[in-house]
């Protein structure tokens, strides 16, 4: 089992932060991404002596804990404990925006500029993190400009990004301690419409309808608490079906009329999109794990 140290990074859709570059002792990594397509599933790895918070600006990622899989969507908060184990099972890394920390939270390591009373507090506040809770959407723009604040020319940009980010970690706590339901029921019934009519080609007017919203208060409301439109959570359920029945030797051409794609190659590219892999790639590599070869 890896401990997984990220490296610092610059690229147009991957940035990150260590502490050299944040000049944050506590800060081992602060990271920005935004997924335009699945990756490789995230192999099982821990964060030695780190926690670590990521936070689901929009779109889907999935965490696996103990055997516990955690489907999250957009402005979920997911934690994950010093040393422990952790990995996005045999889930692909999703399309997705994220924005990650992990924070050292070992005593005698210089916590954010704050004075010892202050920094046990916050450290043991953040200890106490539940696994799964809401953000909300003031959080994106807060965490953005206290990231680029850390890479600010002045010192005073920099000490201001380093206050503005410890200002969020209490926002944090506070908003892990007012549970709010992640879906209102409208939101809700369309997610159980579309579930159950996933074999079918579903139109966001009649999923619309199921929760008697018109369709344009629907597509909004639906984004707003999901992180994602409607199209893209039908096609990424899809997605998911596909990969059962591919994993129960249903052929590509069947898979993709059961499940309503309009053609073959429609559903292959979708299919690309969501897992990086084509249909017949995803079925080669489960036919060769482990798991498949005894059931056979």
């Amino acid at each position: 089992m890896d401990n997984l140290v990220d490296r610092f990074c610059w690229k147009e859709h991957r940035k990150i932060l260590t502490s050299r570059e944040s000049k944050i002792p506590a800060l081992q990594t602060f990271g920005i991404c935004s997924n335009h397509r699945a990756g490789q599933p995230l192999n099982v790895h821990i964060h030695d002596g780190c926690m670590e918070i990521v936070y689901v600006v929009k779109g889907h990622q999935v965490y696996e804990v103990g055997g516990e899989v955690f489907n999250l969507t957009g402005s979920d908060i997911f934690v994950s404990y010093p040393g422990e184990p952790h990995s996005s099972g045999s889930y692909p890394e999703s399309v997705c925006d994220l924005i990650w920390m992990q924070i050292r939270l070992e005593d005698g390591v210089p916590f954010f500029g704050l004075d010892e009373d202050h920094a046990g507090y916050l450290r043991e506040k953040l200890r106490s993190l539940p696994r799964v809770f809401s953000g909300d959407p003031a959080l994106r723009t807060a965490l953005t400009e206290a990231f680029y604040g850390l890479t600010g020319e002045t010192q005073g940009e920099r000490y201001l990004a380093e206050q503005q980010l410890v200002y969020e970690l209490f926002r944090i706590i506070l908003l892990s301690q007012k549970p709010v339901a992640r879906q209102s029921d409208s939101i809700s019934e369309a997610i159980s419409f579309i579930h159950a009519n996933i074999g079918n080609p579903i139109l966001l007017e009649e999923a619309a309808a199921s929760c008697g919203l018109s369709l344009s208060r629907f597509k909004v409301k639906f984004k707003e608490e999901t992180g994602v439109t409607p199209r893209e959570y039908i096609n990424f359920v899809k997605i998911e079906k596909a990969k059962q029945l591919l994993g129960e030797k249903s052929s590509v051409t069947d898979t993709a009329l059961n499940l309503g794609f309009s053609t073959p190659n429609y559903f292959a590219v979708s299919f690309k999109k969501y897992t990086g892999l084509t249909p017949r790639e995803y079925q080669e590599q489960i036919g060769k794990s482990p798991s498949s070869k005894s059931e056979a």
